[in-house]
């Protein structure tokens, strides 16, 4: 997610806070009209504990779907809560189901173990209290709440990824994201009106759930529209290849004549990288085995094109990308190709790509 800072790894999981977070810390000196360091640090660490929290949540996201064979990129941290980076989503129905009831399953085992700490304490349980009550006390109510509300049927919060993956497991998984980003549409609304009325916070949530469920919409219309086909259906089939002793100063003319082409550097019939105009601005005299882009991903031909092609363009942000099969170069996939499927069912919808999200 862009404007996203890591501050550290848990479980080979990178941990990043976004920059919106900075609004929290507005909110919470606004809130306090005389800000004192006896008033603010309890404040801190509740806030702390909180995404600790949320954190946690967002580990067991990872941790189960990293056993179903999906790939973790990262958890953000938000002023709302988090979002865990998973690339393969959407997945099969009783993936989806699997990966997203687990967070809110850490949340209640720890609202339970955090108020069995209370009692066993001498804290005061009842009535719930989120913030009058010890710090144990309020982090055992709030992660019942983060539980709870995770659970509402709307995309892309879990309770809406179980909705989903119910009706998609019934028939068409297009219609599901319909219905479970209709429904999220609705609630998103609700959100909005009642946070006019009495909390400002629950209004950007609502937001939040709108803009979310529109994006979990978006992705699906693409999927579909790249459904049953692969990589080698759409590439550019039998690329021109060019030796990486070329130089820079050579190969760019004969580019510049193409716009927007890209071709694959090879040395012995071994794969070095891939170099369009843009990676070529380096000294003319240097080789384009020193220039093409190396960290550029391979696709496979065998590959589907949704979401594999489009987690690879999103991450590295290129417009052409090199294709193999047998580790022998076969094929170059553009983007625009990738836009061109997409148009053919879905004009509206503009290929960006990107990792699924679980919140």
């Amino acid at each position: 997610m862009r404007g996203a800072v890591k501050i550290g790894r848990i479980a080979g999981v990178p941990i990043k806070v976004h920059w919106t977070f900075s609004f929290l810390v507005l909110l919470l000196i606004l809130d306090n009209t005389h800000p004192t360091w006896s008033t603010a640090w309890p404040m801190v660490i509740w806030v702390v504990a909180l995404f600790m929290s949320v954190t946690l949540h967002e580990l067991a996201h990872c941790a189960v779907a990293r056993r179903r064979g999906l790939t973790v990129r990262d958890i953000v941290l938000l002023p709302i809560g988090g979002v865990s980076e998973i690339t393969g989503f959407p997945a099969a129905p009783k993936v989806e189901r699997d990966v997203a009831i687990a967070g809110p399953a850490a949340s209640f085992a720890l609202a339970i173990l955090l108020g069995l700490a209370a009692f066993l304490s001498g804290g005061k349980l009842w009535p719930p209290a989120l913030w009058a009550g010890s710090l144990v006390t309020d982090l055992a109510w709030m992660n019942l709440v983060l539980c709870g509300f995770n659970l509402l049927p709307a995309l892309p919060m879990d309770g809406g990824r179980v909705l989903r993956a119910v009706l998609a497991g019934r028939g068409d998984p297009l219609k599901a994201t319909r219905i479970a980003s209709s429904v999220a549409v609705v609630l998103g609304a609700a959100m909005v009106v009642v946070g006019l009325r009495y909390d400002f916070l629950l209004v950007f949530i609502g937001i939040f759930v709108t803009f979310g469920a529109y994006a979990e919409r978006r992705a699906a219309t693409v999927q579909a529209s790249f459904s049953g086909l692969r990589v080698g259906d759409v590439m550019a089939h039998d690329p021109t290849t060019v030796l990486g002793e070329v130089t820079v100063q050579q190969l760019v003319p004969w580019l510049q004549a193409y716009p927007g082409r890209a071709v694959p550097i090879v040395e012995n019939d071994r794969y070095l990288g891939i170099a369009a105009v843009e990676d070529l601005i380096v000294q003319p005299w240097a080789t384009v085995r020193d220039a093409c882009d190396k960290a550029a991903p391979v696709l496979d031909a065998s590959q589907p094109l949704f979401p594999a092609a489009l987690e690879a363009f999103s991450r590295f942000r290129r417009n052409q990308l090199a294709v193999m099969s047998d580790g022998h170069v076969v094929g170059v996939l553009y983007r625009w190709t990738l836009q061109a499927v997409v148009n053919q069912n879905a004009p509206a919808v503009s290929v960006r790509g990107g990792g699924s999200r679980a919140a």
